[in-house]
């Protein structure tokens, strides 16, 4: 099902081309959409269920994580104190005097009576440019697509399968009770023996299958070493205890390290804003005075 290749130009295996009042259907033109339809249908049934049953351990852990957290938020929060205030601030926004500005300066207050040929023509070209401009977009977009499908096809060959994210398989394989599993610790080595690794010593690269350009599209090679820009190594934790590159007790980059400063400091601030009134209000909701 999730291979590009037409099926019905393969010889004998198409669909029959019947014949209505003297005219040749095609049934494959109107059974081709409910296919994918139910496709769709059946694979969310699928993933529903298996975040449902826990074999999406991730998605399911986080879901139940959450929904503890957005319960117990939502039995602290004062309701009705929220509702009040946030439709009385709606109603004098949304309809308060001021919206005659607003009408007045950004929206059009013409009727189709009032506007002349000329504005009419002006806001004909106007919608009509814009959707033009849209066409044309999803036509090159649509080009696109096909163009870099038709080029992997050239590549790597005609069956081309979508590699799964989520589990969407029918039957899984379950292990054995025999089977068995040991973990993996790698040795420690020295800078240069790390350096040289990552570089791609003693290895054969391979491609992948992603392709890059716009006008012919190439295979987008690999670069030569796995280190980051200005770093010596990427996996430093692999190095042996007092190597000159020890100092890199991680694998972050300058950017990802102030992003994750500044999670860390925002979150602080969320939590000491939002955080403390909930706890304050719980601890009074329990300790009555």
């Amino acid at each position: 099902g999730d291979s590009n290749e037409d099926l019905a130009a393969r010889e004998g295996h198409g669909f029959p081309t019947i014949s209505l009042a003297g005219f040749p259907v095609d049934p494959k033109v109107y059974l081709f959409p409910i296919q994918q339809y139910l496709r769709l249908a059946c694979v969310s049934i699928r993933v529903l269920k298996n975040i449902i049953v826990w074999e999406e351990c991730y998605l399911s852990f986080w879901i139940a994580v959450i929904s503890f957290i957005l319960s117990l938020v939502c039995f602290l929060i004062p309701w009705g104190f929220v509702l009040k205030w946030t439709s009385r601030i709606f109603a004098w926004v949304a309809f308060g005097p001021w919206m005659i500005l607003l009408d007045k300066f950004y929206i059009n207050h013409l009727t189709e009576e009032e506007m002349t040929n000329e504005e009419k023509l002006e806001h004909s070209n106007k919608t009509k440019k814009w959707l033009d401009e849209q066409k044309e977009e999803a036509q090159l977009a649509r080009e696109k697509a096909s163009k870099l499908r038709d080029f992997k096809q050239y590549m790597f060959g005609q069956r081309i399968c979508r590699v799964n994210i989520l589990k969407k398989d029918r039957y899984y394989d379950v292990p054995l009770p025999t089977s068995s599993a040991s973990i993996y610790n790698p040795k420690s080595k020295s800078l240069g023996e790390l350096a040289m690794q990552e570089a791609g010593y003693h290895r054969n690269r391979v491609n992948g299958q992603q392709l890059i350009g716009e006008m012919i599209p190439k295979i987008y090679e690999n670069p030569s070493t796995e280190a980051p820009t200005g770093r010596p190594t990427k996996k430093t934790d692999l190095l042996e205890k007092g190597s000159p590159a020890s100092f890199y007790d991680g694998n972050d980059s300058y950017s990802a390290a102030a992003i994750k400063v500044g999670s860390i400091i925002i979150g602080a601030g969320a939590i000491t804003w939002f955080g403390v009134p909930l706890f304050l209000y719980l601890v009074r909701l329990l300790l009555p005075e």
